[in-house]
Protein backbone atom coordinates (compact mmCIF):
# COMPACT_ATOMS: atom_id res chain seq x y z
CA UNK A 1 0.00 0.00 0.00
CA UNK A 2 2.98 2.25 0.95
CA UNK A 3 4.69 1.43 -2.42
CA UNK A 4 1.44 2.25 -4.23
CA UNK A 5 0.34 5.41 -2.80
CA UNK A 6 4.56 6.76 -3.59
CA UNK A 7 4.02 5.87 -7.11
CA UNK A 8 0.93 8.06 -7.32
CA UNK A 9 3.26 10.68 -5.44
CA UNK A 10 5.79 11.03 -8.04
CA UNK A 11 3.07 10.80 -10.90
CA UNK A 12 1.65 13.70 -9.56
CA UNK A 13 4.78 15.41 -9.10
CA UNK A 14 5.94 14.75 -12.57
CA UNK A 15 2.69 15.81 -13.69
CA UNK A 16 3.24 19.17 -12.13
CA UNK A 17 6.45 19.61 -13.76
CA UNK A 18 5.38 18.74 -17.02
CA UNK A 19 6.30 21.17 -19.79
CA UNK A 20 6.35 21.71 -23.73
CA UNK A 21 8.59 19.66 -25.13
CA UNK A 22 12.12 21.73 -25.84
CA UNK A 23 11.34 21.95 -29.73
CA UNK A 24 8.37 23.79 -29.31
CA UNK A 25 9.94 27.52 -28.86
CA UNK A 26 6.69 29.34 -27.09
CA UNK A 27 5.45 32.44 -27.77
CA UNK A 28 4.61 35.53 -25.90
CA UNK A 29 1.10 35.87 -24.44
CA UNK A 30 -0.62 37.96 -26.70
CA UNK A 31 1.50 37.51 -29.37
CA UNK A 32 -1.63 35.81 -31.85
CA UNK A 33 0.98 35.58 -34.75
CA UNK A 34 3.56 33.95 -33.15
CA UNK A 35 0.98 31.35 -31.56
CA UNK A 36 -1.31 30.96 -34.81
CA UNK A 37 2.34 29.66 -36.86
CA UNK A 38 3.14 27.11 -33.39
CA UNK A 39 0.01 25.69 -33.36
CA UNK A 40 0.01 24.05 -36.82
CA UNK A 41 3.60 23.17 -35.96
CA UNK A 42 2.06 21.09 -33.18
CA UNK A 43 0.13 19.73 -34.99
CA UNK A 44 1.84 18.53 -37.78
CA UNK A 45 4.77 17.46 -35.82
CA UNK A 46 3.07 16.07 -32.59
CA UNK A 47 -0.01 13.91 -34.38
CA UNK A 48 0.40 10.91 -32.46
CA UNK A 49 0.64 12.60 -28.97
CA UNK A 50 2.40 14.22 -26.10
CA UNK A 51 1.99 11.72 -23.29
CA UNK A 52 4.26 14.07 -20.49
CA UNK A 53 1.43 16.96 -21.05
CA UNK A 54 -1.82 15.23 -21.74
CA UNK A 55 -2.06 15.36 -25.47
CA UNK A 56 -3.81 12.50 -26.47
CA UNK A 57 -3.20 11.00 -30.21
CA UNK A 58 -4.79 13.65 -32.61
CA UNK A 59 -5.90 10.93 -35.52
CA UNK A 60 -7.68 8.80 -33.09
CA UNK A 61 -9.74 11.17 -31.77
CA UNK A 62 -13.72 9.63 -30.98
CA UNK A 63 -16.88 10.15 -29.39
CA UNK A 64 -19.80 7.03 -28.62
CA UNK A 65 -23.44 7.51 -29.37
CA UNK A 66 -23.41 10.75 -31.46
CA UNK A 67 -26.90 11.56 -33.14
CA UNK A 68 -26.40 13.01 -36.35
CA UNK A 69 -30.19 14.18 -37.67
CA UNK A 70 -33.40 13.24 -36.15
CA UNK A 71 -36.60 12.97 -38.38
CA UNK A 72 -38.23 16.77 -39.54
CA UNK A 73 -40.88 16.49 -40.87
CA UNK A 74 -40.40 20.38 -42.20
CA UNK A 75 -37.19 19.03 -43.75
CA UNK A 76 -36.66 16.29 -47.18
CA UNK A 77 -34.22 14.82 -45.17
CA UNK A 78 -36.24 13.04 -42.65
CA UNK A 79 -33.54 10.81 -41.32
CA UNK A 80 -32.48 9.44 -38.13
CA UNK A 81 -28.85 8.96 -38.33
CA UNK A 82 -26.14 7.76 -35.39
CA UNK A 83 -23.09 6.84 -34.95
CA UNK A 84 -22.36 4.36 -32.52
CA UNK A 85 -18.48 5.65 -32.55
CA UNK A 86 -17.79 8.81 -34.36
CA UNK A 87 -14.61 9.32 -35.21
CA UNK A 88 -12.41 12.31 -36.72
CA UNK A 89 -9.52 12.60 -38.95
CA UNK A 90 -7.90 15.67 -39.97
CA UNK A 91 -7.20 17.89 -37.28
CA UNK A 92 -3.54 17.70 -37.45
CA UNK A 93 -3.56 19.61 -41.02
CA UNK A 94 -5.05 22.26 -40.41
CA UNK A 95 -4.22 26.01 -40.83
CA UNK A 96 -5.00 28.58 -38.29
CA UNK A 97 -6.18 31.68 -40.34
CA UNK A 98 -6.77 34.06 -37.23
CA UNK A 99 -6.62 34.06 -33.56
CA UNK A 100 -8.11 36.82 -30.93
CA UNK A 101 -6.82 37.34 -27.38
CA UNK A 102 -4.42 34.36 -25.83
CA UNK A 103 -3.51 37.31 -23.28
CA UNK A 104 -1.85 36.74 -20.13
CA UNK A 105 -4.66 37.97 -18.29
CA UNK A 106 -6.72 34.27 -18.16
CA UNK A 107 -9.70 35.85 -17.03
CA UNK A 108 -9.81 38.86 -19.08
CA UNK A 109 -8.66 37.36 -21.84
CA UNK A 110 -10.44 36.27 -25.04
CA UNK A 111 -10.17 32.75 -26.76
CA UNK A 112 -10.60 32.66 -30.36
CA UNK A 113 -9.52 30.55 -33.53
CA UNK A 114 -10.10 30.30 -37.17
CA UNK A 115 -9.03 27.58 -38.33
CA UNK A 116 -9.24 25.49 -42.23
CA UNK A 117 -9.15 22.13 -42.44
CA UNK A 118 -8.61 21.00 -45.69
CA UNK A 119 -9.56 17.38 -45.29
CA UNK A 120 -11.35 16.58 -42.44
CA UNK A 121 -13.73 13.11 -41.99
CA UNK A 122 -15.94 11.86 -39.73
CA UNK A 123 -16.31 7.98 -39.75
CA UNK A 124 -17.29 4.99 -38.01
CA UNK A 125 -20.32 2.60 -37.94
CA UNK A 126 -23.91 4.29 -38.34
CA UNK A 127 -27.43 3.28 -38.08
CA UNK A 128 -30.04 5.24 -40.26
CA UNK A 129 -33.91 4.80 -40.66
CA UNK A 130 -36.10 7.54 -42.46
CA UNK A 131 -35.54 8.60 -46.05
CA UNK A 132 -33.70 11.23 -48.41
CA UNK A 133 -35.86 12.97 -50.80
CA UNK A 134 -37.90 10.43 -52.03
CA UNK A 135 -35.31 7.23 -50.92
CA UNK A 136 -35.65 4.77 -48.34
CA UNK A 137 -32.59 4.89 -45.99
CA UNK A 138 -33.11 1.78 -43.24
CA UNK A 139 -29.36 0.38 -42.87
CA UNK A 140 -26.40 -0.33 -41.07
CA UNK A 141 -22.93 -0.36 -41.75
CA UNK A 142 -19.76 1.69 -42.18
CA UNK A 143 -20.12 5.22 -43.05
CA UNK A 144 -16.88 8.10 -44.33
CA UNK A 145 -18.20 11.70 -44.66
CA UNK A 146 -15.58 13.75 -45.93
CA UNK A 147 -16.00 18.04 -45.43
CA UNK A 148 -13.51 19.80 -47.82
CA UNK A 149 -11.65 22.87 -46.79
CA UNK A 150 -13.94 23.48 -43.93
CA UNK A 151 -13.83 26.85 -42.49
CA UNK A 152 -13.88 26.22 -38.22
CA UNK A 153 -14.31 28.69 -36.08
CA UNK A 154 -13.82 28.03 -32.26
CA UNK A 155 -14.64 30.31 -29.34
CA UNK A 156 -13.74 29.59 -25.36
CA UNK A 157 -14.64 31.50 -22.10
CA UNK A 158 -12.34 30.29 -19.48
CA UNK A 159 -12.28 30.32 -16.11
CA UNK A 160 -9.31 29.43 -13.54
CA UNK A 161 -8.42 26.65 -10.88
CA UNK A 162 -5.39 27.10 -8.57
CA UNK A 163 -3.34 24.03 -7.48
CA UNK A 164 -0.47 24.38 -5.32
CA UNK A 165 0.22 28.08 -6.21
CA UNK A 166 -0.05 27.63 -9.94
CA UNK A 167 -3.11 28.84 -12.20
CA UNK A 168 -4.82 26.93 -14.80
CA UNK A 169 -7.13 27.25 -17.47
CA UNK A 170 -10.43 25.58 -17.52
CA UNK A 171 -13.19 25.81 -20.39
CA UNK A 172 -16.09 27.34 -19.00
CA UNK A 173 -18.19 27.39 -22.32
CA UNK A 174 -17.56 26.42 -25.60
CA UNK A 175 -18.75 26.92 -29.17
CA UNK A 176 -17.81 25.21 -32.58
CA UNK A 177 -18.87 26.13 -36.13
CA UNK A 178 -18.51 24.13 -39.18
CA UNK A 179 -18.40 25.64 -42.62
CA UNK A 180 -17.37 23.37 -45.41
CA UNK A 181 -16.73 23.78 -48.46
CA UNK A 182 -18.38 20.74 -50.23
CA UNK A 183 -19.60 17.51 -48.62
CA UNK A 184 -18.96 14.01 -49.69
CA UNK A 185 -20.62 10.72 -48.24
CA UNK A 186 -20.41 7.15 -48.84
CA UNK A 187 -22.41 5.17 -46.95
CA UNK A 188 -21.86 1.43 -46.99
CA UNK A 189 -24.58 -1.65 -46.85
CA UNK A 190 -27.42 0.50 -48.40
CA UNK A 191 -30.15 -1.43 -49.71
CA UNK A 192 -29.48 -4.71 -47.48
CA UNK A 193 -26.09 -4.63 -49.59
CA UNK A 194 -27.43 -3.90 -52.68
CA UNK A 195 -24.24 -1.68 -54.34
CA UNK A 196 -25.79 -0.71 -57.02
CA UNK A 197 -29.14 1.12 -55.21
CA UNK A 198 -26.53 2.14 -52.95
CA UNK A 199 -24.50 3.90 -55.45
CA UNK A 200 -27.73 5.76 -56.44
CA UNK A 201 -28.29 6.90 -52.74
CA UNK A 202 -24.63 7.82 -52.25
CA UNK A 203 -24.79 10.01 -55.34
CA UNK A 204 -28.37 11.76 -54.60
CA UNK A 205 -27.46 12.41 -51.15
CA UNK A 206 -23.88 14.08 -52.88
CA UNK A 207 -26.17 16.23 -55.48
CA UNK A 208 -27.75 17.62 -52.65
CA UNK A 209 -25.12 17.44 -49.64
CA UNK A 210 -25.85 21.40 -48.83
CA UNK A 211 -29.97 20.14 -47.91
CA UNK A 212 -28.48 16.98 -45.63
CA UNK A 213 -25.74 19.43 -43.96
CA UNK A 214 -28.36 21.55 -42.82
CA UNK A 215 -30.01 19.34 -40.62
CA UNK A 216 -26.97 17.55 -39.56
CA UNK A 217 -24.86 20.71 -38.94
CA UNK A 218 -25.84 21.44 -35.22
CA UNK A 219 -25.01 18.21 -34.39
CA UNK A 220 -21.81 17.92 -35.91
CA UNK A 221 -21.00 20.91 -34.56
CA UNK A 222 -21.67 19.91 -30.84
CA UNK A 223 -20.03 16.36 -31.79
CA UNK A 224 -16.32 18.43 -32.83
CA UNK A 225 -16.93 20.83 -29.92
CA UNK A 226 -16.92 17.99 -27.18
CA UNK A 227 -13.96 16.31 -28.53
CA UNK A 228 -12.01 19.52 -29.04
CA UNK A 229 -12.92 20.89 -25.57
CA UNK A 230 -12.15 16.82 -24.57
CA UNK A 231 -8.35 17.48 -26.30
CA UNK A 232 -8.26 20.69 -24.89
CA UNK A 233 -8.85 19.87 -21.29
CA UNK A 234 -6.47 16.72 -21.19
CA UNK A 235 -3.68 19.83 -21.78
CA UNK A 236 -4.74 22.43 -19.39
CA UNK A 237 -5.13 20.36 -16.94
CA UNK A 238 -1.75 18.90 -16.88
CA UNK A 239 -0.03 22.57 -17.87
CA UNK A 240 -0.27 25.71 -15.63
CA UNK A 241 -2.07 28.51 -17.85
CA UNK A 242 1.66 30.14 -17.43
CA UNK A 243 4.02 27.67 -18.86
CA UNK A 244 2.00 27.85 -22.35
CA UNK A 245 3.71 31.18 -23.23
CA UNK A 246 7.63 32.34 -22.97
CA UNK A 247 8.81 34.19 -19.67
CA UNK A 248 9.15 38.23 -19.55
Amino acid sequence: MKCYIILVLLLVLGLCHADLPPKIEKCTAGDVDCIAKLLPFILKNYANGIPEIGLPNIEKLSLNNVVITRVNGQSPVSLNLEFKKMYLHGISNSTVERLVGFEKDLLKSKFEAYVTIPNLVVDGEYESSGKVLILPMDATGYAKILLKNTKLSMKMKADEEWRDGKQYMKIKAMKCKLMPELMHVKFENLFNGNKELGASLNELINDNWKTLWSDMEPQVNDAVMKIVKHLLESVLQVLPYEDFYRKD
